[in-house]
């Protein structure tokens, strides 16, 4: 006895969905791989604005302070560093789950002011690297006070022809 079933279009995309969503997880929360064969890591961060400057949060655990490299040039901010597995890569193992790899991560920001690379401040605390960036004192806004001159008073008598 054959059962025959209804041609249903949504089934496919919600598989479709599926794949993507499988596509997405694999190439962002996953490493990618890089030019050179290594694992290119994605360190997670927030970035925002104040009228003073810029305020950067970076997670980067389990990475020493000394291995992160910080680059300013002009209105750009680079980091870079490099995780390591804490365990032995060639250690023959029975892996249940590995999800901590090691490789290099590598962010750039490129923002709307330039930065004043003298002023800039560095905090690493618990894997937490916080950037404090100061924008430039020509780039900042600044307030004009607007004179007025006073009207003149015609008093009575006083008039000039």
């Amino acid at each position: 006895m054959a059962l025959l079933t209804r041609y249903d279009p949504f089934r496919e995309m919600i598989s479709l969905r599926d794949a993507m969503d499988r596509l997405f997880e694999q190439s962002v929360v996953r490493p990618t791989w890089g030019v050179d064969g290594t694992s290119v890591l994605n360190a997670p961060m927030n970035v925002y604005e104040t009228e003073q400057g810029y305020q950067v949060t970076v997670l980067v655990p389990g990475i020493k302070p000394e291995d992160i490299n910080l680059l300013i040039e002009q209105n750009r901010l680079s980091i870079k560093g490099q995780y390591q597995t804490p365990v032995e890569e060639g250690k023959q193992a029975n892996w249940l789950v590995r999800e901590i790899s090691s490789g290099s991560f590598e962010r750039t920001i490129t923002f709307d002011r330039p930065i004043d690379p003298d002023k800039v401040e560095a905090h690493y605390e618990h894997g937490m690297l916080t950037i404090s960036l100061p924008v430039s004192e020509a780039s900042q806004p600044k307030r004009i006070s607007i004179s007025a001159d006073q009207p003149k008073q015609v008093t009575a008598g006083s008039e000039t022809h």
